[in-house]
């Protein structure tokens, strides 16, 4: 099959090997040809060989298996010939092959329990967005790993190599800003709108460094947001923590990813709307909430609270509202973020009958989070004559429901209110000081004088 050769799989069992018998050949010779010595050889450098590849391909480096291949490679040297035994004793005798292949088939489900206890390791993967970027480190690790090995080095020598190696990966390090987000000096405040396909996914940076998430993204047989977009972009802007998860309502698009997230960062508070709704999205999310003890909280309409001067209010949902209990979406927590004269909504993918229901209550925003995606039955004619914002974002991805509909983008552009969406923008950054607002979508970057701050 010529196209075996895109094929990622090929690629990892090639690297993998020829790392592993690299470093083994070396290990051999200047640390000696026991059993520790050979698989400790052999995980490190199939480990770094591969590292690369996963990370470009996939953004995430499982250093977890450096230790997990002491218990897996004996096992897989008894189940490899015992598979391959089984297939030659097939034709001469039958009850021996079938044998054979039970014996080798308990020592592969061996394996993937062991993977599978590996994967759930906390930090024993390294995750960040795929790409060139995440890739670059890595393969700088496997060319300082050959140096060492390199023309018959000692094992001395090899330990000055990397010594010398480390240290300059200490420096670059140290070179960058370290801890958690900084402060931003200049008293700013941060909203990013990722781009997590279809659904919703936002990051919000306070100026005194603390991050509170907006939902978490979608998960899907094609992947998880949280694990691919929202956890990596965290661990990019060094956030140690989540001081809150906001999460709207418990559609997978929403709440998708955020078990993922909270596998990753610690949650101060976790707040979502509490409305029963059995699905698994939802149910692994609450699972995770409750195995790291994180402090829940069902939203409600009047609920408040403050980080570094940041304002966020609770418009929605009100479980005395007449409609609630009847359409999950319509029961989604709508944000209100303050900041001086900065006000962004949220608004989950709350429709036209919670529109009404809100109706001059909310008033003049800067930003408006464009409801439902972008759908026809939100971010009405009336809704917008209130809020009349002076910017919207369209948290939208590839999809099958017409989001974003013509009509409520004709609903903004008759009001000549800017859209971004992140599904041609990538991701929207709005940057705020309380005065004046700039936004940065696609490499351009476009300020305005907040209307409220103008009176």
């Amino acid at each position: 099959d010529p196209w075996a050769i895109l094929d990622l799989g090929g690629w990892l069992s090639a690297a993998a090997l020829w790392g592993a018998t690299t470093c083994t050949r070396w290990s051999d010779r200047a640390l000696g040809a026991g059993l520790g010595w050979r698989c400790l050889a052999s995980s490190v450098g199939a480990t770094l060989a591969t590292a690369p590849l996963t990370a470009l391909a996939l953004g995430t480096v499982a250093m977890i298996g450096i230790g997990l291949n002491f218990a897996a490679i004996p096992v897989a040297a008894l189940a490899v010939p015992a598979v391959a035994a089984s297939l030659l004793a097939w034709p001469l005798w039958r009850g021996f092959a079938e044998a054979l292949a039970g014996g080798a088939g308990l020592a592969l489900h061996g394996l993937e329990l062991l993977a599978r206890a590996g994967a759930g390791v906390p930090g024993g993967h390294i995750v960040s967005e795929p790409g060139p970027i995440t890739a670059a480190p890595w393969l700088l690790a496997l060319v300082a790993l050959l140096w060492g090995l390199g023309g018959g080095a000692t094992r001395l020598e090899a330990a000055r190599r990397w010594g010398w190696a480390a240290a300059a990966a200490l420096w670059v390090a140290l070179a960058g800003p370290l801890g958690r987000y900084a402060a931003d000096p200049s008293g700013q405040l941060t909203l990013h709108f990722l781009d997590v396909g279809q659904g919703d996914g936002a990051v919000i940076h306070t100026p005194g460094g603390h991050v509170v998430v907006v939902d978490a993204g979608p998960r899907t047989a094609r992947g998880d947001a949280g694990r691919r977009v929202v956890a990596p972009f965290l661990t990019r802007h060094r956030a140690r923590g989540v001081e809150a998860l906001v999460v709207s309502h418990a559609h997978a698009d929403h709440v998708g990813g955020a078990a993922a997230v909270l596998e990753r960062f610690r949650a101060g508070v976790v707040v979502e709307p509490g409305a029963p709704f059995d699905d698994p999205a939802y149910t692994r999310f609450l699972d995770a909430v409750a195995a790291a003890g994180i402090t829940w909280r069902p939203g409600r309409a009047g609920d408040r609270f403050a980080i570094d001067g940041v304002r966020f209010a609770l418009l929605h949902p009100d479980t005395a509202w007449a409609g609630w209990g009847e359409d999950l979406n319509e029961d989604s927590v709508v944000l209100l973020v303050e900041y001086g004269a900065f006000r962004a909504l949220f608004s989950g993918d709350a429709g036209l009958p919670v529109e009404q229901h809100l109706r001059g209550r909310v008033g003049r925003v800067s930003l408006l989070k464009v409801g439902h995606h972008g759908s026809r039955g939100a971010t009405g004619d009336a809704w917008l004559d209130e809020l009349r914002p002076q910017a919207a974002v369209v948290s939208v991805g590839a999809n099958t429901y017409g989001h974003p509909s013509p009509e409520a983008l004709a609903r903004l552009r008759r009001r000549g209110v800017p859209i971004y969406r992140t599904d041609r923008d990538g991701v929207v950054s709005v940057t705020t000081d309380g005065v004046t607002m700039t936004v940065k979508a696609r490499g351009e970057t476009a300020s305005r004088e907040l209307t409220s701050a103008k009176r």
